[in-house]
């Protein structure tokens, strides 16, 4: 996949990622210079203040990731990182911490993450049901009882036949384990929502994810 921007400056995006979306300046490796980092600033992936050192002397530099460049990350998970940087092992090393902690808290395994292929001949209904929970899970960011838009569900799953994925979130919704939703602001609904609505079986419109609890 060609990318406007070079493996060094995507592993700076990914360093702060793993950091949890930001950290010091001076500590973020690989490091890049003041163009560069004004240049993903103006792109607007990522914001930089000045803040109150710990130690209490003076004010450096602390730059985290924007909506916009956590976006980019998601959007860009199979861009070209071919580096010569040893960032790369350090990243790698946060990223699978991060992994492990989130495949506890949401009770998913490895091989549901890894191995879609095998698992969707294996458990038909219940695979796809935990499919869409993990995806609910790492667009929520490891939330429960939050609002995801089904538009961005179906992007995750753009493999998944839809036909199918709708089937299961009504099955799951019937259950009690899902609860969906419709956007009652016009001003809120995109042309990606539009695309993406679900029907119910009396021709309802339904926009909106919830797992975990009812949406309030």
């Amino acid at each position: 996949m060609n990318s406007q921007w070079k493996p060094t400056e995507i592993l700076f995006l990914w360093q702060l990622a793993v950091s949890g979306g930001g950290d010091w300046f001076k500590d973020v490796k690989p490091q890049i210079d003041a163009r560069v980092r004004k240049r993903l600033e103006a792109a607007k992936l990522i914001d930089v203040e000045k803040r109150k050192s710990p130690s209490g002397r003076g004010s450096p530099m602390f730059v985290s990731l924007s909506d916009a460049g956590w976006r980019w990350l998601e959007e860009n998970l199979d861009v070209d990182l071919t580096s010569k940087s040893p960032a790369g092992t350090s990243i790698l090393q946060k990223l699978l911490c991060r992994l492990k902690t989130f495949t506890e808290r949401a009770n998913v395994s490895l091989s549901d993450l890894l191995s879609p292929a095998e698992k969707s001949a294996e458990d038909g209904e219940a695979y796809l049901d935990e499919l869409v929970k993990t995806t609910y899970l790492t667009i929520s960011r490891g939330e429960t009882n939050v609002r995801v838009r089904l538009a961005e569900i179906r992007k995750a799953l753009c493999r998944t036949p839809r036909e199918r994925l709708d089937e299961t979130l009504l099955r799951m919704a019937g259950d009690g384990r899902a609860s969906l939703y419709r956007l009652d602001n016009p001003a809120e609904i995109h042309a990606e929502d539009r695309e993406a609505v679900l029907r119910t079986a009396t021709g309802e419109e339904r926009h909106i994810l919830y797992l975990g609890g009812r949406g309030s």
